[in-house]
């Protein structure tokens, strides 16, 4: 019995033991729990400050820290950011509907979010849109140089103009949005994809359902994600770069065009590069380009005539080299046109 009894005593001690650890790491998980929001709280207080200093307010109704024990989240019941206009008319003013961030506890540098719709901009020399989603998705992971990476995914966006007086009037909407960036190197390494994009303005010309893509990189453009950005436009922040542009896509199903290519931004915009232009059913992409975008209609129907002369024939699809100097866009000797800089 005495036997039977020291061992008894020995499981209890144990299991006394047992319950001790389990209590002193519940204790300190929420001790480091809740030292980590209290950090968090006055970090998002630090920022909101730091873009007051700047000139920019950033609204963040019912703010309030969330995800105990084992997450850690800033969650918002509604945001808003306004910039005031400069010289130049720059001012914006955003508004959109509640925030949820979350990080988990043991991997605190990837952040993810989830933002409802709708989000209304108001910026200056551009209408107001209106712009919803059914599920809008977001993450982040951030090193040693800031944002490392950063993904976003809307599913079912719609792009309209806000018209206060007469509603919503639809402009494009989509089944799915996605992009994409991520820092390598010093370079940024950039994805933007459309599925099942469709044009619904109603004075638009009528366009069948389109797939739309680009992957590039831009050289020495890492420190974008951090926020650093030259200039106030993309023109001046393009300006002096260069870049690897692997695929600009736009495809209607049985007519699609490619376009690869290295390229170079000059000072006043004006791109220069070496690309190669992969095209299904060239007539047809001539007219759909022509009918969305009458600027480059001529540029788009004297590609179209040129492939007929120097293109190659490779997997069901015209291949055509295309050099672009100073904005002049030719086809080996044949002059194409004028592509305008960007600004």
């Amino acid at each position: 019995m005495a036997a039977s009894s020291g061992k008894t005593s020995g499981a209890g001690r144990a299991f006394v033991w047992v319950i001790g650890v389990a209590l002193l790491l519940a204790g300190g998980l929420s001790g480091a729990w809740y030292y980590l929001a209290d950090q968090l709280e006055t970090q998002v207080t630090r920022v909101i400050a730091g873009a007051r200093v700047q000139g920019a307010e950033i609204g963040c109704a019912g703010r309030s820290v969330f995800g105990y024990p084992f997450r850690l989240g800033v969650r918002c019941d509604a945001v808003t950011l306004e910039m005031p206009g400069d010289a130049r008319g720059q001012g914006l003013r955003a508004t959109a509907g509640a925030l949820r961030t979350a990080a988990q506890i043991y991997r605190p540098n990837r952040v993810v979010a989830e933002l409802d719709s709708p989000l209304l901009v108001d910026a200056q020399q551009m209408a107001p849109l209106d712009i919803r989603w059914q599920l809008t998705q977001a993450s982040a992971s951030f090193w040693t140089e800031g944002m490392d990476r950063f993904a976003l995914v809307a599913d079912q966006p719609v792009v309209a103009l806000a018209q206060p007086a007469a509603g919503r009037l639809p402009l494009f909407e989509a089944g799915r949005f996605e992009a994409h960036a991520r820092r390598r190197d010093g370079d940024l390494d950039i994805a933007v994809s459309s599925a099942d994009g469709r044009v619904v303005a109603p004075d638009a010309p009528s366009l069948p359902v389109f797939d739309a893509a680009a992957d590039l990189t831009l050289t020495g453009a890492a420190d974008w994600l951090a926020g650093r950005i030259d200039g106030d436009t993309l023109g001046e922040a393009l300006a002096g770069r260069e870049g690897a542009l692997r695929s600009l896509k736009l495809d209607f199903g049985e007519a699609s065009a490619e376009l690869s290519g290295d390229f170079a931004v000059a000072a006043d915009g004006l791109v220069s590069g070496d690309f190669e232009l992969a095209v299904a059913d060239p007539q047809r992409i001539a007219a759909l380009v022509g009918e969305a975008m009458p600027q480059f209609a001529p540029i788009a129907q004297s590609v179209a005539s040129a492939i007929g002369f120097v293109a190659r024939q490779e997997n069901g699809r015209d291949i055509v080299a295309l050099t672009l100097r100073d904005g002049n866009l030719s086809a080996g000797v044949i002059p194409l046109g004028q592509v305008p800089a960007i600004r």
